[in-house]
């Protein structure tokens, strides 16, 4: 089994920072993101504690959650 990754840009709507959104999946369909640049939060905070969802989504370090994820990144 392995995994194939993707990097994308990812910039903050509010203040312009600039980070990488990785994005991985393997043979059996999972896919994980994780976030450079970014912090990450729970996607809600009622489905998170009550254990319904394990889903985080980046937030910036101006506190805005308005990201947005661009073109892919050639190596």
């Amino acid at each position: 089994m392995s995994w194939s990754d993707s990097s994308r840009k990812a910039t903050c709507e509010s203040c312009g920072h600039e980070g990488v959104c990785i994005s991985s999946s393997d043979d059996w369909g999972r896919t994980e993101e994780h976030w450079q640049g970014f912090d990450t939060v729970p996607a809600s905070d009622y489905e998170y504690y009550r254990g319904r969802s394990e889903a985080r989504i980046p937030v910036c370090k101006c506190g805005s959650k308005n990201i947005i994820i661009g073109g892919p990144i050639s190596n």
